[in-house]
């Protein structure tokens, strides 16, 4: 009976599996919106000689869209660990939980960096940047420490 439960409980994860390409679709969306409204702001700051801060918006929306990446990833590599493979591109396949945390783990980074530079382009306590610099810097010498770590076992 246990056995049972067990085997027939995985699909309980596919409520990971859908609310997570929910949430990535909503994202997308949301990336989208954000998207397309800097870029007709920049289009009327262009007209205007207004500029502001478009690259900060636009910075903030492919922050967004990176977000909406990962929760992309996270639902496919969920689905092909628990239920077989999708048609998908090679980078993209995931064989193993530790195949799931690397590629987390490599938008993470970039998810980082996107907001350190964000923080950057709206600099104006330096103290504050350098600390938010150094903050940053040691979570990606920890994952870059962890993937070098995980490769080498």
């Amino acid at each position: 009976m246990l056995k049972f439960i067990l085997e027939k409980g995985k699909y309980i994860i596919l409520l990971a599996v859908v609310s997570t390409f929910l949430a990535s679709a909503a994202t997308f969306v949301w990336g989208t919106t954000r998207m397309i409204t800097n870029v007709v702001s920049l289009i009327a700051g262009l007209i205007t000689h207004e500029g502001g801060h478009s690259g900060v918006q636009m910075i903030a929306s492919l922050d967004s869209l990176l977000l909406a990446i990962v929760l992309y990833i996270f639902s496919i590599a969920i689905y092909e660990l628990f239920f077989g493979e999708i048609n998908v591109p090679e980078w993209l396949v995931i064989k193993n939980l530790d195949g799931l945390k690397e590629k987390l783990a490599n938008v993470i980074i970039l998810i980082l960096a996107v907001t350190f530079l964000e923080h950057l382009v709206e600099w104006k306590d330096a103290k504050e940047t350098l600390m938010f610099g150094v903050s940053i810097a040691a979570i990606l010498i920890a994952l870059v420490f962890y993937m070098q770590h995980k490769k080498n076992e």
